[in-house]
């Protein structure tokens, strides 16, 4: 255990070096394309009530996630992040979000609801998404509350981009084969999720989280650091 407790350290030490240098770390609902965003990186969700487990007991990463790791890909970090987020007005489509797509299959659980279209197909006809609205809403309230980070990660899309490695050693980390030093509350809802995966990482993820962290990943990670507050700091 002391080398996880090591590790993530180093890791939320990092990500205290993000949150320094605003906007990072606000809510996403706080959020929109006029802050300076770079064209490609990595995030970091936060969830009100979800904090590490040893002092200073700051708030807990809940979900890691990248973009653009795909050849051809032209999609943007506050693209990406707009989705999952949803509009102003709380609309939002879940078919675009797995991330969105997974914490509504965890309110519905919770509340004991029946949503059978919800996350079937890759898209919809009009009278499905009317009746999928107030949980889209749901979902995008719960969303728009978290906190994000976010890190500069240039690069071309591509299957084994640094954008990757890092998304796929964070999360390997903080889930430590499924079983997180950092436990969830009693009260998130991921213990509701029908996928188990989320519910033994403590994480609104499904891939890696049953793998190993690769040591050097800290040494790119901090890299990307230092350079995003760099160039944060002078906007």
């Amino acid at each position: 255990m002391a080398q996880i407790d090591n590790d993530l350290e180093r890791f939320y030490s990092l990500l205290a070096r993000l949150e320094a240098v605003p906007p990072q770390g606000r809510r996403l609902g706080e959020q929109s394309g006029r802050s300076h965003w770079p064209d490609r990186g990595v995030y970091f969700f936060r969830e009100p009530g979800e904090t590490r487990t040893v002092p200073p007991y700051v708030p807990r990463v809940v979900r890691v996630g990248t973009h653009a790791v795909s050849a051809g890909s032209k999609s943007s970090l506050w693209g990406r992040l707009r989705t999952h987020r949803g509009g102003r007005t709380g609309n939002g489509n879940h078919r675009s979000s797995v991330f969105r797509l997974h914490v509504g299959a965890a309110m519905l659980a919770r509340d004991g609801e029946l949503l059978p279209t919800w996350g079937r197909g890759s898209s919809a006809c009009q009278s499905v998404r009317d009746s999928e609205a107030p949980l889209e809403r749901r979902v995008s309230g719960y969303i728009g509350a978290m906190s994000v980070l976010w890190m500069d990660v240039p690069g071309e899309p591509e299957a084994d981009c640094r954008r990757s490695f890092i998304e796929r050693n964070a999360i390997a980390l903080l889930s430590n084969h499924l079983s997180p030093a950092d436990r969830p509350s009693h009260g998130w809802l991921g213990h509701f999720s029908p996928r188990e995966e989320i519910r033994r990482s403590a994480l609104w993820n499904l891939n890696y989280v049953d793998e190993e962290c690769d040591p050097s990943f800290f040494d790119v990670l901090e890299e990307c650091v230092i350079r995003t507050c760099a160039q944060d700091c002078s906007q």
